[in-house]
């Protein structure tokens, strides 16, 4: 017996069933169907939705107390197995409809839901603004409960004509079967830096207000998500991997140790860094858990001079992970070229007197410069 598989779009469009956006949920709606999905589009303009009042209420007690048809398109996104939020862009920007059905959200931002579901953010444009509310739509989903496995988007040069149109039809495809082969397959994307500023902001925020935001605290202690991070994305990191050699590991460091399973000593004291890159990749096996307990900072590297790339440290419960690239908001960003940082952790170069002389700067908090003595094992 085949079971039977229910997404969810929710359209902001105020062109029911044959606008733009219409048309690419109709593109992804004739993929799904051949996986075994069926697709029910939710068309904000046929509801009465008021704007959010701003009164609280629903921090407070758990519900929201206008009387209107909102309760009823959001019990049936929640129930869905997987979420589409759709939007054009209207002025830089989503529209107003689907802008006060997630404004009317409020209370479900604040509450997480205890598992998660697959979704997509979708967006069209005559040509600027479609990729940025792709963006936004896609962060959102988290207020039902949904990660984003990716982005649809598209330029409308005229009512049902796309700027390559071909290549549109292709990429709903692709994103369809991504979406059905999450929602048979439950499958959970990795967690991301957003998920991480948000938890911690957020969990902050409710036990800082925990009187006056009484439903959420409840909420937040009743599925154990003030615990960690961890609980709240309900992914687990793996033990054995704190310990694993990176893969830009220098050759002295995989001469010594052969095995991709590190010894205890290994993983305290890594083979030395032949580049910054290899040092940054390589600091997480070095990270002291009882120096970072109760840490929750993104530490951003812009390396210049030899080498010339961008890269973060994400640490929060004791851990530390390393990532490619930029964070959206990082703690402290640390400007240097690749010689002086790779000569501070060799101790060829004091670090203070480094900085002290301008040999590299920092933006953001200076205290978790100073924190980077005692984060790291030598």
């Amino acid at each position: 017996m085949t079971e039977n598989y229910h997404v969810v779009a929710v359209n902001g469009s105020p062109h029911e069933g044959f606008g733009n956006t219409s048309q690419m949920l109709t593109m992804l709606g004739e993929n799904l169907s051949r996986e075994g999905l069926e697709l029910e589009e939710i068309f904000l303009s046929q509801y009465q939705i008021g704007f959010c009042t701003g009164c609280a209420t629903c921090l407070e007690s758990g519900a929201c107390w206008v009387r209107d048809d909102y309760n009823s398109v959001v019990r049936t996104v929640l129930e869905a197995d997987a979420v589409i939020l759709a939007s054009p862009v209207y002025i830089f920007n989503i529209t107003a409809q689907m802008k006060t059905f997630l404004d009317r959200s409020l209370g479900y931002g604040h509450r997480p839901r205890g598992d998660w579901k697959p979704g997509l953010a979708l967006s069209v444009s005559a040509g600027h603004g479609e990729t940025w509310a792709a963006d936004y739509l896609g962060q959102v989903l988290r207020l039902f409960g949904a990660f984003p496995v990716g982005k649809f988007t598209a330029i409308a040069v005229g009512p049902g004509e796309f700027l390559g149109r071909e290549a549109v039809e292709a990429r709903a495809a692709d994103l369809a079967r991504d979406l059905a082969r999450a929602v048979k397959e439950g499958r959970r994307y990795p967690a991301t830096d957003q998920d991480l500023r948000y938890w911690h902001f957020m969990s902050t925020l409710i036990k800082e207000n925990r009187d006056f935001m009484a439903a959420d605290y409840e909420h937040w202690q009743e599925l154990g998500l003030f615990k960690s991070f961890e609980a709240y994305v309900g992914q687990t990191r793996s033990k054995a991997a704190m310990g694993e050699i990176p893969a830009r590991a220098s050759r002295k460091h995989q001469q010594e140790a052969p095995s991709t399973a590190a010894t205890p000593e290994t993983a305290s004291h890594p083979g030395e860094p032949n580049t910054a890159r290899e040092l940054l990749a390589m600091m997480p096996g070095a990270l002291d858990p009882a120096a970072a307990q109760g840490l929750t900072a993104i530490y951003q590297f812009e390396i210049s001079g030899s080498e010339n790339f961008t890269a973060h440290l994400v640490i929060v419960d004791g851990q530390a992970t390393f990532h490619e690239g930029p964070a959206d908001h990082p703690n402290i960003t640390i400007k240097t070229p690749a010689d002086v940082w790779l000569a501070i952790a060799r101790k060829e170069l004091d670090g203070s007197t480094a900085f002290l002389s301008g040999q590299f700067r920092i933006q953001g908090d200076l205290g978790l410069l100073v924190k980077l003595k005692t984060l790291f094992i030598d």
